[in-house]
């Protein structure tokens, strides 16, 4: 009787830790990291709104600069105009990790929110998407963070 009782909590014990580790990373195979990683582009620099290129007009816009910080780790800074009245958007220097090639999550209060480069451009998403609305947290306005971004040679910070 007693081994049964203890085969049972052993169970038990091994099942909660299943479910607690998948909830909050992205939803990849733990070997495909372990063996190799694709290679990845070259993310560092400065990412733009389309609201940039007419900020001389007087449009808002938001800046994103990304520096790697080591093989698999990069640091997200988001900033916007600040000229005529306070920031739409901003986040401070914000770690995220490679979850695979050209692809990095951060935890934004608690949530999981991806950062997708391409050559020209970064794309914020959440994980999840009915944790959209911590994007917003960030902004004034009704503005968000979701969205695509196109890179610039421009120093904008």
């Amino acid at each position: 009787m007693g081994l049964l009782l203890a085969g049972l909590i052993s169970c038990n014990q091994q099942s909660g830790k299943e479910t607690t580790s998948t909830t909050s990373t992205y939803d990849l195979a733990d070997s495909n990291m372990s063996q190799s990683v694709e290679p990845t582009q070259a993310v560092n620099g400065n990412y733009v709104s389309e609201g940039y290129q007419n900020r001389s007009k007087g449009y808002d816009w938001v800046g994103i600069s990304v520096e790697t910080t080591t093989d698999s780790t990069i640091s997200v800074y988001v900033h916007s105009r600040t000229d005529v009245k306070k920031p739409t958007c901003t986040l401070d220097p914000t770690p995220a990790k490679r979850v695979k090639a050209n692809v990095y999550q951060a935890l934004l209060q608690e949530k999981p929110v991806l950062f997708t480069f391409s050559d020209t451009s970064v794309t914020i998403s959440p994980l999840n998407q009915q944790d959209e609305g911590i994007l917003h947290y960030y902004c004034s306005g009704g503005a968000t963070l979701a969205g695509s971004y196109h890179k610039t040679s421009d120093q904008i910070k």
